[in-house]
């Protein structure tokens, strides 16, 4: 009874997730246009630049390169060897599961159970070295959007949200990022020192934690491991800033493409920053909606055409679903490629035992 309780606990978890996913983006599309011919009529009368929505394309593609390098170099601090054709197999799959699948087996949970097959692997290896991929990645979001406040780029721009009765004004962003910088750092320390926070102790008093206790020190070992490994961890945080860099121009020449100019690059890099955070709360499929909301309200308070902003968002979206379309066709013919590769194996050794 429990078990059905949970599967229709998650079912209709899920369901909402569609719910708002589908349902920022009709609000987007219904604010900003008021029918489809609308968009049609833009873009006949307004020259799009079809070779920087191209470039934007590439950009996108090129942040994948380096998602994948980073975890490549992750796994082999723990001696996990890998092909990067494998791996960037994996990240596509990972895409069509978090995009197209909607079930509680998201992206990166296909990742670390294809990766903890590995020689040298298991399942806590992988997932802790998921969790390391994905530290280096906020702290390269905290390190930029840092960037865009220190020079001075929120008090000259005068953001403002106003939410019904509510404004919230350039002091409180700031606050509120600072705040999330401060709250992302001390996470940091706490997985790379968790000795020095007492965690032991903690878990120890948590009875339902308990029966986790040899899978949480499987963790903490992993984690323990990297810090003999601080410039390969320095090298990751520098590949995480490249790649959020290359998605920062994904979305900075497709704007070009369709005619926002408004908008300087140091903008691009604040909004592209707060819009991935934000598609971290597990509201909707993949962060579809969320992401391309908070991108129209953002470039929208830094002066930009909303409606233009919307097939932006769209424009993009599209560009993030097709990795996902290569991915489910990567998992659709992995089993035959999966028994092609061990039959060539299998000749392999009995061709080396024969020559012996």
């Amino acid at each position: 009874m429990n078990i059905d309780k949970k599967k229709l606990k998650n079912r209709i978890f899920i369901v909402l997730r569609i719910v708002v996913s589908i349902g920022i983006l009709f609000f987007l599309f219904k604010t900003q246009f008021s029918n489809f011919s609308e968009i049609i009529e833009y873009l006949s009368k307004t020259s799009v630049n079809f070779w920087l929505i191209g470039l934007s394309f590439i950009m996108y593609w090129l942040g994948i390169y380096f998602l994948v390098l980073r975890w490549q170099i992750l796994l082999k601090t723990q001696n996990i060897k890998a092909p990067m054709s494998f791996l960037f197999g994996s990240y596509l799959v990972g895409y069509f599961f978090n995009n197209f699948l909607p079930t509680s087996i998201g992206g990166d949970v296909y990742r670390i159970y294809d990766t903890s097959k590995l020689k040298n692997s298991s399942g806590m290896k992988a997932a802790s070295i998921v969790l390391m991929e994905r530290t280096t990645g906020v702290m390269s979001s905290i390190i930029y959007l840092v960037f865009a406040l220190s020079v001075g780029f929120l008090r000259t721009s005068h953001v403002e949200f106003k939410m019904g009765k509510w404004t919230i004004s350039n002091n409180i962003l700031i606050i509120l990022i600072l705040a999330f910088f401060i709250f992302a750092v001390l996470i940091i320390l706490i997985m790379l020192f968790p000795d020095y926070f007492r965690l032991n102790k903690f878990f120890r008093k948590l009875k339902f934690l308990h029966k986790w206790e040899d899978k949480l020190r499987q963790m903490y070992n992993t984690f323990k491991d990297f810090r003999k490994f601080k410039v390969i961890l320095l090298i990751t945080i520098i590949l995480s800033m490249i790649l959020q860099f290359t998605f920062t121009l994904n979305y900075s020449f497709c704007s070009q493409g369709f005619g926002i100019n408004e908008l300087s690059l140091i903008s691009y890099i604040f909004i592209i920053q707060i819009s991935s955070i934000l598609t971290m709360i597990p509201i909707s499929i993949g962060g579809i909606g969320v992401r391309e909301g908070a991108f129209v309200v953002l470039v929208g308070a830094l002066g930009g055409p909303r409606n233009i902003a919307t097939i932006v968002s769209i424009a993009v979206l599209i560009m993030i679903l097709v990795p996902g379309v290569v991915g489910g066709i990567i998992y659709a013919l992995r089993p035959y490629m999966d028994r092609k590769r061990k039959l060539a194996d299998a000749a392999q050794a009995a061709d080396t035992e024969a020559n012996q």
